[in-house]
């Protein structure tokens, strides 16, 4: 049999079931990614697909970009479906988890792998960096309503916000794990780099360039006279689009 009528035949699928089996599983205690993670379990369990299983460690670039863009999409999701403005008077709770309470769990983490699983600094800080943020697809079932709805107390606005907010937060904590190792094998001062590069420049680029993206694109979703507003396609391709668009050009600008 073709690979490809098989692989067809699988992304048709994976396509069905994420459409119909959240509706199923809505009162059960079990998410779509739980039943995906096992239904990959024993579809390799139980069929010969020949050789070994696919390693991602064989495709290094290829999950690095898959994995970027899935988590990119699932950012993006929740944060459309917020109905209430984010800003300082809304989101107080946001700021508080992001300021305080994420930073205080990278420490914990790094402190705990450190002392208990005897991994060095820069690898503590590393897995701490990775755990702490909230995951925006897992943490979905306490998560607001689809948009426009209101569903929008403000546990659910504020775990919503600050899972589309905290990977931002939690990438110049990444980079000063990779820095740490770099500096203990070659001795060169990082601290400098770290703290103009990785935490200010990319950080407050990255915030400007999808402020502003994401009010110039709203306004041509929605604020455009009505027979030119992108809202009427009606397409879920538009919200890949934004996605892309914001992504890549803060990329570009080195945020």
């Amino acid at each position: 049999m073709d690979a490809y009528i098989i692989i067809l035949a699988g992304v048709g699928v994976v396509v069905l079931l994420t459409a119909w089996l959240p509706m199923v599983l809505e009162d059960l205690p079990l998410t779509l990614p739980i039943f995906c993670v096992g239904f990959g379990a024993v579809l390799f369990a139980v069929l010969d697909v020949g050789g070994e299983p696919p390693s991602p460690q064989d495709h290094l670039k290829l999950t690095e970009r898959l994995t970027e863009f899935v988590v990119v999409v699932a950012l993006t999701g929740a944060g459309l479906k917020l109905d209430r403005p984010l800003n300082w008077v809304n989101a107080a709770l946001t700021w508080r988890l992001l300021g305080i309470a994420m930073p205080l769990t990278i420490a914990g983490i790094a402190v705990l792998a450190f002392a208990l699983l005897g991994t060095n600094l820069a690898a503590s800080l590393l897995l701490a960096a990775a755990l702490a943020p909230t995951d925006p697809v897992l943490a979905s079932e306490v998560q607001v309503g689809p948009p426009g709805e209101g569903k929008e107390d403000d546990v659910r606005f504020t775990l919503t916000s600050e899972a589309g907010l905290n990977d931002g937060l939690a990438f110049p904590f990444v980079n000063l794990a990779i820095a740490l190792a770099l500096a203990a094998q070659s001795g060169d001062p990082w601290l400098l780099d770290w703290l103009s590069i990785d935490v200010a420049w990319k950080v407050a680029v990255g915030t400007a360039v999808g402020v502003a993206v994401g009010r110039c694109l709203g306004w041509v979703t929605f604020r455009l006279p009505k027979h030119a507003r992108l809202s009427r396609t009606g397409d879920g391709f538009v919200a890949l689009g934004i996605t892309a668009i914001s992504y890549s050009l803060a990329e570009m600008a080195l945020g």
